[in-house]
C-alpha cells in the first residue's frame, strides 16, 4: 500500500519531467511487462531451490529429501521472495488500478459500472485459466516461465491494441470534456436572474 502514494507523488511526476509518457494505456503495458518479469525471478528462485535438493541428494544418496523436507540451513533464505513480491505490487499499481481510471476516464457515463464489471469478469477468466494450466502442469517451474510467456504475449498484444484505440479515445474523452464544459455553463446562465427582474 506504501507504494501507492509513491507512485502518484514521486514516479509519475518523474516520468513526466523526463518526457516518459504517462497515459492510462502505456502503465497498463508497462504493468504486464512488470508481471511478466517477476514470473521469471520467480522462476529462477525455484531453479534455484531445487538445484539444492539434487545437489543434498547427490551427497547423501541413503538420505535423499525433497524441497519440503531440507533441513532450514540448507533452504533459500526468505527475503529471496522481496524481489518477486516488489515486481509484481509494481505491477499491481501500474495495472490494476490505472484500469479503474482507464474506465471512469475513457467511458461514457451509462457504461462505466458496465466497463468496471467487465475488468472483474476478466479478472475471473484467469483465475479459471490459472486453475486448469495448473492440474495441467505440476512443476512450480514451468508454471512460471510459462506464464512469464503468456503475460508477454498479452503485454505486446496489449501494446498494439493501445496504439490503435489510444488516439480515438483522447478524441473521445476531448469532446465529451468540452461537452460537459458547455452544458455546465448553460445550466449556469439559466440560474442566473433576468436583468429585467433585476431593474
Amino acid at each position: 500500500m506504501c507504494l501507492i502514494p509513491f507512485f502518484e507523488i514521486v514516479v509519475y511526476p518523474l516520468m513526466k519531467k523526463i518526457g516518459i509518457s504517462t497515459s492510462p494505456a502505456f502503465r497498463i503495458v508497462v504493468g504486464m511487462f512488470f508481471a511478466a518479469i517477476a514470473f521469471i525471478v520467480c522462476g529462477f528462485v525455484e531453479l534455484a531451490m531445487e538445484q539444492r535438493v539434487a545437489t543434498w541428494n547427490s551427497v547423501h544418496p541413503d538420505d535423499p529429501r525433497e524441497l519440503s523436507t531440507m533441513d532450514k540451513e540448507h533452504q533459500l533464505h526468505v527475503l529471496t521472495m522481496i524481489p518477486q513480491i516488489f515486481l509484481i505490487t509494481c505491477a499491481e499499481i501500474l495495472c490494476s488500478i490505472t484500469v479503474i481510471e482507464f474506465a471512469y476516464a475513457y467511458a461514457p457515463p451509462s457504461m462505466k459500472s458496465v466497463c468496471q464489471s467487465m475488468m472483474l469478469l476478466t479478472s475471473s477468466f484467469g483465475n479459471l485459466v490459472v486453475v486448469i494450466f495448473t492440474k495441467v502442469t505440476k512443476r512450480d517451474l514451468y508454471q512460471y516461465f510459462m506464464w512469464a510467456g503468456i503475460q508477454i504475449f498479452a503485454s505486446c498484444l496489449m501494446y498494439l491494441i493501445c496504439r490503435r484505440v489510444q488516439a480515438p479515445l483522447e478524441e473521445y474523452k476531448r469532446r465529451t470534456l468540452e461537452g460537459d464544459v458547455v452544458e455546465m455553463t448553460e445550466k449556469q446562465d439559466k440560474r442566473k436572474p433576468s436583468k429585467a427582474f433585476e431593474d
